[in-house]
């Protein structure tokens, strides 16, 4: 299978609001794009596929909501919130005019729309343009190490780094929103949103820090400086680095010498190439 293929699927799935672990993404990828699609637009024919409890119930809000004023729900989602899936500044006005055509051809209907864009080539060129959002990245990163995922105590402080990262969830500033794209970053949430992923993902207590030290441990007996770096990257989604960054993290990883990957110590080098990795600006993006 294609790395492509599941890198996209790794796009689709952050652009629609859910995040998905590597096995996961293989699993849809091998399915096919398509399928993916028509899942995320008709959850309710797919009992075995991921849990849109909420995103049905808000769907019946908006479906609700469209039928009484449909051209003002064009108006806004697609001028306002439709461009921020996509690359923005600037906005793709050709996109957003077809997005505009098949709303209104297809009888306000938002699922048709939504799969016209999602299979768009604006859609799929669109990966790593955007600056993720605070709670985009805790949920994130919660997700990508495998926390949280029972209720259990303690979801205060979690709440807490959303609001110190900029986005205090369910109280924006004002009833414009929130300011996102580049002012996300200021030089105290730049600092908190780095420390905090680097710590989740320092941590070798937790399962999904455990899963890939164990997925790149299946490589062979030794990996070599650049195998790890470039199995990181592909494990954190498919992320893509500057020729020099990638250089750089490669000559590190080089002072060990080529890595015995049943070694004791070599948990402990992947979690510092991951910590690296997250702290470079291409992971700012998704």
């Amino acid at each position: 299978m294609a790395n492509h293929d599941i890198a996209l699927m790794a796009h689709l799935m952050r652009r629609a609001g859910f995040g998905a672990q590597y096995e996961e993404l293989e699993e849809r990828a091998a399915n096919g794009y398509e399928a993916t699609v028509e899942e995320l637009l008709h959850p309710e024919d797919h009992s075995n596929g991921m849990d849109l409890d909420l995103a049905e119930r808000s769907f019946i809000e908006w479906n609700h909501f469209i039928r009484c004023v449909p051209e003002y729900v064009a108006w806004r989602m697609i001028n306002s919130q439709v461009p921020s899936w996509m690359d923005t500044p600037p906005r793709d006005m050709d996109t957003i005019k077809m997005l505009e055509d098949e709303y209104f051809g297809s009888g306000y209907d938002i699922r048709s729309m939504l799969r016209v864009l999602f299979n768009s080539d604006a859609f799929k060129n669109a990966r790593f343009s955007r600056i993720k959002g605070p709670i985009e990245t805790i949920v994130g990163t919660l997700r990508l190490v495998g926390d949280w995922s029972a209720p259990k105590p303690g979801f205060e402080t979690i709440f807490d780094e959303m609001k110190h990262m900029g986005q205090e969830i369910l109280n924006p500033p004002s009833v414009e929103g929130w300011h996102t794209g580049k002012e996300w970053i200021d030089g105290g949430t730049l600092v908190r949103r780095i420390n905090f992923i680097a710590d989740y993902v320092g941590d070798l207590t937790q399962p999904g820090i455990q899963d890939i030290v164990q997925k790149l441990a299946a490589e062979g007996p030794y990996i070599s400086p650049e195998g790890l770096v470039d199995g990181c990257l592909k494990l954190l989604g498919h992320y893509e680095l500057e020729a020099e960054t990638h250089k750089m993290l490669i000559g590190y990883s080089e002072k060990s010498g080529q890595l015995a990957t049943d070694s004791l110590e070599f948990p402990g080098q992947v979690s510092q190439i991951l910590q690296m990795i997250v702290a470079t600006k291409e992971y700012l993006y998704a």
